[in-house]
């Protein structure tokens, strides 16, 4: 039985760190992205269907851009299979305008592991 949801594929990502924005904290690190939404492995707990603003601060840019801003809906959030005192977390992005859109395949090309 195949119980896969997602619309669009996903990306594996290399050493992405992500931040809240209220307030400013490094949370974790993005494991996979896709232009729908992301995983990320948190140093915090998520409240599950709360829509929190994110930023990810790049390394050097993409698009022209050095931060990517966004809002996010938690969509799960569960104690880390590998590492029990972190959490596994599945986001969905809160919107998917045009050009966040281009964005985030831009993401996927400098940031992807494949």
């Amino acid at each position: 039985m195949n119980t896969e949801r997602r619309r669009s594929k996903r990306f594996q990502v290399v050493d992405l760190a992500i931040h809240t924005t209220d307030p400013d904290e490094n949370i974790g690190k993005v494991v996979n992205l896709s232009e729908g939404g992301l995983l990320l492995v948190s140093d915090v707990e998520l409240p599950n269907q709360e829509v929190v603003a994110f930023q990810i601060r790049f390394p050097h840019t993409v698009n022209g851009e050095i931060n990517f801003d966004f809002d996010a809906t938690v969509v799960w959030c569960h104690p880390n299979t590998m590492n029990t005192s972190k959490f596994s977390v599945g986001l969905q992005f809160a919107e998917n305008p045009d050009l966040q859109t281009i964005f985030i395949q831009n993401m996927i090309k400098v940031f992807s592991a494949e």
